[in-house]
């Protein structure tokens, strides 16, 4: 069976895609785009109109890593479906602590707390969700590698266990984009619609990120998934992964190079107009 229809066929039944080898995959070397922001990582990027992968650094893109804030991404539709979430508009109430971040500290709408990633609001959403309800959704979801228990209920994402690859990222990406989870379709085109960073008349950007602050190897870890449509609806997925030098502290280059590198990488090779 060719690879694009095993690939379609695991997508359909909610799996995981295994890494292709061979001819699926063809690799690209955009290091110096990492290098110009100081990180290293990879970058696994499909085009879903010819089936095939294009990656920098693959072995990465098979390792599995935390997913960090873009777990906000499944965790939003999760909330919708279980009711948890009535929709969302609905407010987070600041708790009143003050944090690092000053955009957490007020209250906001969970439209908003995705876009500026208020880890507190979706900590208070995670405790409304519970335990059973992760468990059930997340099966439901195929979204893959989550370990939830009473003890990590609302750090579940952000540290322990929890691990998931850029192949699965990209997967489950490519479902919700086609709007082919087994959830409601008007959650799946509102979490769709948070995603959206740039539109215009050539192509539309989507994406979120994710940061794992001082992982045990004393690195920050960060992610930038999502995809670009153009206007002639052809549609490529993207999943980078990066971290810091060793000992380096998160900087301003690497708020910034993560999508930086994504952009830049897809004007290479064309996919960008």
């Amino acid at each position: 069976m060719p690879i694009h229809l095993c690939l379609l066929l695991l997508t359909l039944l909610g799996l995981p895609a295994a890494p292709p080898a061979g001819p699926g995959l063809t690799e690209r070397n955009f290091q110096s785009l990492f290098d110009k922001y100081g990180l290293r990582g990879s970058l696994l990027l499909y085009d879903a109109q010819t089936g095939k992968y294009v990656a920098y650094n693959p072995q990465r893109s098979r390792q599995a890593f935390i997913p960090a804030s873009t777990f906000k991404i499944p965790n939003t539709l999760i909330g919708l479906e279980t009711g948890a979430l009535r929709d969302t508009a609905e407010v987070c109430k600041w708790d009143g602590v003050r944090r690092s971040f000053p955009q957490w500290n007020q209250d906001m709408t969970f439209a908003r707390a995705l876009r500026v990633s208020c880890v507190p609001c979706y900590q208070q959403l995670a405790r409304r969700v519970g335990v059973a309800g992760y468990r059930q959704q997340l099966r439901r979801l195929g979204y893959p590698g989550m370990q939830v228990t009473a003890a990590t209920l609302d750090t579940f994402w952000l540290g322990g266990p929890s691990r998931l690859t850029s192949f699965e990222q990209i997967g489950f990406l490519r479902r919700l984009q086609a709007e082919q989870l087994p959830v409601a379709l008007r959650h799946q085109r509102a979490v769709k619609q948070l995603l959206v960073l740039q539109k215009t008349p050539a192509y539309t950007f989507c994406g979120k990120t994710g940061w794992r602050f001082r992982s045990a190897r004393n690195r920050d870890i960060g992610w930038f998934v999502g995809w670009l449509t153009r206007a002639d609806g052809r549609t490529v997925f993207f999943a980078l992964n990066a971290e810091t030098q060793p000992d380096h502290v998160a900087d301003e280059r690497f708020q910034t190079g993560r999508r930086a590198i994504v952009e830049q990488a897809l004007a290479a090779l064309g996919w960008r107009p």
